[in-house]
């Protein structure tokens, strides 16, 4: 039976080994509440579900599996940390992190478009009978955590804010995808996900000097820039309850010239304090560090 499977995996080129696969962190949605009303949840996990599949680097525990595990562990509604650990109690064997959320608002605001409203009056004829024309902007906002079920470490948390503008619209109606706006919302949690626990990492080094990157499609875009850092380094923490990791010192940035499936290439944008190794992390670059990258660079006389 194995052989059929990856007979069926080759003929599709999914050249991926079962061991591989196997290897790859197990990921799970223990909770996602919908405080909108809306009845979004169940489509909301399988866009994450989705999403996470889709990057590579995890694989998602069944949800029935998962649900049968929480009951018996009375964990559905509390929020509580399990692991894996065999030797802890009340572990979750075989699960590496669970993700929990809550969708706390989705709000429609309709603003008026002036522009057309002046022109349909002009060459519509009589102004009294023309339909207004407006824009319909979407923000949908969710909580999102996910905690490593082996430490109980919260590794991430955030708020996901993605908001949506319809095209203009006149007498009615709207354009909003708003499954589309889930699914944005969805790629964001996983690539937070991914790559707070897989940075994005350099690849490769090109002969042209083009950087391979590590991550494609869903965590960088054509266009993005990225800061590579130094080695991570360990510092003690002030309160005396430990070290805290932080990134080393700014390499240099680069700029997402190509998105594949599994990786990007990139070219160097500003000069490299250091030769680029491969491993470098590299992380995105805030907005207003964008703005300065930017900026044409003033020639010395």
């Amino acid at each position: 039976m194995k052989r059929i499977i990856l007979a069926i995996l080759a003929a599709f080129g999914m050249t991926t080994s079962v061991a591989a696969q196997d290897n790859k962190p197990v990921v799970g949605i223990a909770q996602m509440e919908d405080l909108t009303g809306a009845a979004q949840a169940e489509n909301f996990i399988a866009m994450i579900e989705t999403a996470v599949i889709g990057s590579g680097k995890f694989r998602i525990i069944e949800r029935a599996r998962l649900a049968t595990l929480l009951k018996e562990q009375g964990l559905g509604r509390s929020g509580m940390v399990t692991t894996n650990n065999k030797k802890r109690t009340g572990g979750f064997e075989g699960v590496d992190y669970l993700i929990y959320g809550t969708i706390t608002s989705i709000s429609a605001v309709n603003k008026s478009n002036m522009g057309d409203n002046m022109l349909r009056g002009i060459f519509g004829g009589n102004r009294g009978q023309q339909a207004e024309c407006y824009n319909t902007r979407v923000r949908m906002e969710a909580d999102i955590r996910i905690t490593d079920t082996n430490s109980g470490e919260v590794r991430y948390a955030t708020r996901i804010s993605e908001e949506q503008e319809s095209a203009t619209v006149c007498g009615g109606g709207t354009q909003i995808d708003s499954a589309g706006l889930m699914r944005a919302s969805a790629d964001s949690i996983a690539t937070g996900l991914v790559t707070t626990i897989f940075p994005i990492q350099v690849a490769a080094i090109q002969g042209d000097g083009t950087v391979i990157l590590n991550y494609g499609a869903g965590a960088v875009e054509r266009g993005d820039y990225l800061m590579i850092y130094g080695e991570t380094i360990e510092i003690p923490d002030p309160s005396g309850t430990g070290t805290i990791k932080i990134d080393g010192e700014q390499v240099g940035a680069i700029q997402v010239t190509d998105v594949q499936t599994s990786f990007s290439r990139a070219v160097q944008v500003t000069p490299f304090t250091v030769p680029l190794a491969i491993g470098t992390v590299a992380r995105p670059v805030a907005p207003e560090v964008v703005k300065g990258l930017q900026k044409p660079t003033k020639k010395r006389r």
